[in-house]
């Protein structure tokens, strides 16, 4: 179980991350080369936090509903895998 959990907290740091840049991206220079770029990989980056938190074992209910929420899910997952954690 703890490795599921350190697997789901990097991908929450990573879908973090690629959220910030394209939220960044739109609020600032707004280049149609980072959306293209980083867009696909937010998104794989978020089917793959909502995979693993639905498919593993044990875990809380809020944590997986949490995982499938745009743009805050990888906050909300980073936050509970931390609480879950034994």
């Amino acid at each position: 179980m703890r490795r599921v959990l350190r697997v789901l907290a990097a991908l929450s740091i990573l879908e973090l991350a690629s959220v910030l840049v394209l939220l960044l991206n739109i609020s600032a220079v707004h280049l149609h080369a980072i959306t293209v770029t980083v867009g696909p990989i937010h998104g794989a980056l978020y089917l793959a936090v909502g995979v693993t938190a639905l498919f593993a074992r044990r875990l809380r209910l809020r944590t997986r509903l949490g995982a499938l929420l745009p743009v805050i899910g990888g906050v909300l997952t980073l936050i509970n895998v931390r609480v879950e954690e034994p």
